[in-house]
C-alpha cells in the first residue's frame, strides 16, 4: 500500500510542482506524518526534495543544484538575454542588479557599455565588474548566503532603501500560469522585491526552462514588472497569460544581438 501510495503523491506533485504535506494529505486521505515518511523516502531515492513545509520533484534544472552547476547550464541562452539586456540598460544611470547566473552574464557583458552606477547583493557579479575597472560598484552589506555569495538580510533591506535607481535587473526561479514570479529562498524574495520597489523600471531575466511552476515564495506578480526577456517563445497558455497581464515580452533571437 505505501509504494502505492508513494506513486500517488509523485504523480500529485509531478502535476502541481511544489506542492504542501498539508495538501498531499488531504488528498491522499491519510495523516501528515504519513506523507511525511513518504516523502523522506522518496527524497532518499532522490525523486522529491524538500522545501519549507512541502516537496517538489528533483529536476536537474532546479534552484537547489549547486551553484557550479547552474552557471554552466543553459549559458548560452543566458548569454544572449544579457546581451539584448545591454540595449535597454545603455542608456541609463543606475540600476540595481539581483543574485543569480543570468545577472552574474549581465555583469561580464555590461565591460561593452558606458559607466553605470551598479547597486547589488551579489558578491560573484560584484567582483566580475570591479575586474572591468569601468563602473562604479556599491555591494549591499548583509549576511551572505550560499555558494552564490548572496547577500541577505535586515541591513540589506534598509540599505535598499536609501537607494532609487533607474532599473532593477531581477532574476528568479519560476513563472506559473497565474502569472506569479517565483524563488525558492525566502530571503532573497525579500531583497528581490525592495529592490523592485526601489527602481523606476523593473526587468525580469528567466531562461525558458524557468516557464513552469519552481519556487516557494512569490517573489510578485508579473504584471509589477515592464519587460520580460527570455531566450525561447513560451508555449501558447503563457504567451496568453502574459498577453493579458500586458507585459513586454522580449524574446531573443542570436542573429538579432546588436553586441
Amino acid at each position: 500500500m505505501s509504494k502505492v501510495r508513494q506513486h500517488q503523491l509523485l504523480e500529485i506533485v509531478k502535476k502541481n510542482g511544489y506542492t504542501s504535506i498539508e495538501q498531499l494529505a488531504e488528498q491522499l486521505e491519510c495523516s501528515q506524518p504519513t506523507i511525511r515518511r513518504d516523502i523522506t523516502k522518496l527524497c532518499n531515492d532522490n525523486l522529491l526534495q524538500r522545501f519549507h513545509g512541502g516537496v517538489s520533484l528533483l529536476h536537474h534544472n532546479d534552484v537547489r543544484l549547486g551553484h557550479s552547476f547552474k552557471s554552466s547550464h543553459m549559458a548560452k541562452e543566458k548569454n544572449w538575454i544579457a546581451q539584448h539586456l545591454l540595449e535597454k540598460i545603455k542608456h541609463v544611470d543606475s540600476l540595481f542588479l539581483d543574485t543569480g547566473t543570468t545577472c552574474d552574464q549581465v555583469a561580464f557583458e555590461m565591460n561593452k557599455i558606458s559607466h553605470k552606477q551598479v547597486i547589488t547583493h551579489n558578491l560573484s557579479a560584484a567582483l566580475i565588474l570591479a575586474k572591468q575597472d569601468k563602473h562604479t560598484v556599491i555591494v549591499l552589506g548583509g549576511i551572505i548566503r550560499g555558494s552564490d555569495g548572496a547577500v541577505t538580510g535586515d541591513e540589506t533591506y534598509r540599505q535598499i532603501q536609501s537607494y532609487l535607481t533607474d532599473l532593477s535587473i531581477i532574476s528568479a526561479s519560476g513563472l506559473d500560469l497565474a502569472g506569479n514570479v517565483l524563488d525558492f529562498d525566502v530571503e532573497k524574495v525579500e531583497v528581490k522585491k525592495s529592490m523592485m520597489r526601489s527602481s523606476t523600471t523593473r526587468i525580469l531575466l528567466l531562461s525558458s526552462d524557468k516557464f513552469r511552476k519552481t519556487g516557494v515564495k512569490i517573489v510578485s506578480s508579473i504584471d509589477k514588472f515592464d519587460y520580460l526577456i527570455t531566450d525561447q517563445q513560451p508555449n501558447e497558455a503563457y504567451t496568453q497569460m502574459l498577453h493579458t497581464h500586458q507585459l513586454k515580452l522580449i524574446v531573443i533571437q542570436k542573429n538579432t544581438l546588436a553586441f
